[in-house]
C-alpha cells in the first residue's frame, strides 16, 4: 500500500485518483466510475483488475439493476494498511489505531501531568503505538498523524512553545522527526483544532464545504475548512482565534492586549472572575454548580463566546459552525446561550448557518490526525 501511494509517477496518478474516488464513495460500480473518469472501458477494466490483484480494492456485492444484470460494486480493502492518530492536549494524550475506512480499531490514553516532559511523553506514545500494533497484529503502519496544541511548525513537525502545558521542556520539540526515526513512516503534525475539523468533515456524508470548528475550555482553539480543504495558518497557531477582541479596552490578556475572547470564555477567565467576587471555584464547579453566581458567570461567558464566533463568521463565511468542549456537551443552557448570541450578532446572510455540536466528541482530534496522514499521499 505504501509503495502504491508513494508512487508519484505520471503513470500511477490515474490509478491513485481512481482508488481515492472509490475510497470516498465507499461502494461504486464500474459504470459510475466510467462516467467520472472518461476513459475507455478496457482501461477501466484493467485498472480495476490491477488494484484488485494488489489487494487494494475488492468486489463488494451487487448494486441495483437498471434493466440488465446487477452491477458489481467495488470498495477499498480497509485492512490493507493502518494509520495512527495522536492527540496531545493540555489535559491528556490519546493514541488511536484506525483502518483505511477511518474506523477506530484500538485506542489508549493517559492524563497529561507535570512529570510528562517531552522525553517521557514521547516514550509513552512510542510504547502505546507498539502495544496497539502487537495487540491487533499490525505488521507495519502507513503513517502517524498528530494533532497538538500550538503553536507548531507543521512543515518540520516541531511543537514550538505550547501555552499552559503542565510539564516543562515543551519548546522546539521535533516530535515528527523522533517518531519518524522510531517507525520509519511519514509523520504529519497539525493543530488539534484543524485535525478535529477534518474528522468532523469526513464524519458526515454530505461533506459540508466550509466548516469552522471551535474548541473551548482551557483556551479557545479553532480550525477552518474551506471548500473541503484546511485553511492553515503559517505558524500553525490555532489559538490565535482566542485573541479576537470582543470588548474594547476590556480585561487584560496574556498577549498584552485587552478585551480578548480568551479573557471572557476560557475556564481560567471564568474562575478568575468568580475569585474576584470572593467565590473560589473549580472546573467541577463550573460544570456542576447550580449556584446563581456561578451560573451568571457561565452565561456571561457564553454571551461573549457567541460574539467572538460571530466575528469569525463575518471574516470566514462558514456554512457550518461546530462547537466542542466540556461545557458545550455538559451544559445545554450554556450551549443554547452561545447559539443565541451568535445569531444575535451576525449580519443577515443569503443562506442560513448551521451551528451544531461535534458528533465525534473527544475522539475527533485523534481521528482527524490519522485521516490527514492518509490524505497527504494524494496531495
Amino acid at each position: 500500500m505504501r509503495d502504491f501511494l508513494s508512487d508519484k509517477s505520471e503513470k500511477n496518478q490515474l490509478k491513485k485518483a481512481l482508488y481515492k474516488y472509490i475510497h470516498r464513495k465507499r461502494r461504486i460500480s464500474k459504470a459510475e466510475l466510467l462516467k467520472e473518469f472518461h476513459v475507455p472501458n478496457t482501461t477501466m477494466t484493467r485498472m480495476l483488475a490491477e488494484l484488485t490483484d494488489r489487494g487494494l480494492i475488492r468486489q463488494a456485492g451487487f448494486g441495483h439493476p437498471t434493466g440488465g444484470r446487477p452491477p458489481v460494486l467495488y470498495e477499498i480493502v480497509s485492512d490493507a494498511a493502518y494509520v495512527i492518530g495522536i492527540e496531545i492536549a493540555r489535559t491528556d494524550v490519546r493514541v488511536m489505531l484506525l483502518n483505511l475506512n477511518y474506523e477506530v480499531i484500538g485506542n489508549d490514553r493517559f492524563s497529561f501531568m507535570k512529570q510528562h516532559t517531552p522525553q517521557v511523553t514521547i516514550e509513552k506514545i512510542n510504547d502505546m503505538i507498539r502495544a496497539l500494533m502487537e495487540r491487533y497484529q499490525i505488521p507495519s503502519l502507513l503513517g502517524i498523524g498528530i494533532g497538538a496544541v500550538g503553536p507548531i511548525d507543521r512543515e518540520n513537525g516541531v511543537i514550538l512553545n505550547p501555552e499552559s502545558f503542565p510539564a516543562e521542556g515543551w519548546r522546539d520539540v521535533p516530535i515528527g522527526e523522533i517518531l519518524h526515526k522510531r517507525f520509519s513512516v511519514p509523520v504529519i503534525l497539525n493543530n488539534g483544532a484543524n485535525t478535529a475539523a477534518v474528522a468532523e468533515y469526513y464524519a458526515r456524508n454530505d461533506h459540508e464545504e466550509n466548516i469552522l470548528y471551535c474548541i473551548s475550555g482551557y483556551g479557545i482553539r479553532c480550525g477552518y475548512i474551506q471548500e473541503g480543504r484546511l485553511f492553515n495558518q503559517k505558524q500553525g497557531d490555532a489559538t490565535s482565534y482566542e485573541h479576537i477582541v470582543v470588548e474594547a479596552e476590556g480585561r487584560d490578556c496574556t498577549c498584552g492586549s485587552k478585551g480578548c475572547l480568551k479573557t471572557y470564555v476560557s475556564f481560567g477567565a471564568m474562575l478568575n472572575r468568580l475569585d474576584s467576587l470572593g467565590i473560589p471555584s473549580t472546573i467541577d464547579d463550573l460544570l456542576n454548580s447550580k449556584e446563581s453566581s456561578v451560573r451568571e458567570i457561565i452565561m456571561e461567558s457564553a454571551h461573549y463566546y457567541g460574539i467572538g464566533i460571530a466575528n469569525m463568521i463575518h471574516i470566514l463565511h462558514p456554512d457550518t459552525v461546530i462547537l466542542h468542549g466540556k461545557l458545550i456537551y455538559h451544559d445545554s443552557e450554556y450551549y443554547q446561550e452561545v447559539v443565541q448570541s451568535v445569531n444575535k450578532h451576525i449580519c443577515a446572510r443569503n443562506h442560513p448557518i448551521t451551528i451544531r455540536k461535534g458528533v465525534l466528541g473527544e475522539k475527533a482530534t485523534s481521528i482527524g490526525a490519522a485521516i490527514q496522514v492518509f490524505e497527504h499521499f494524494f496531495e
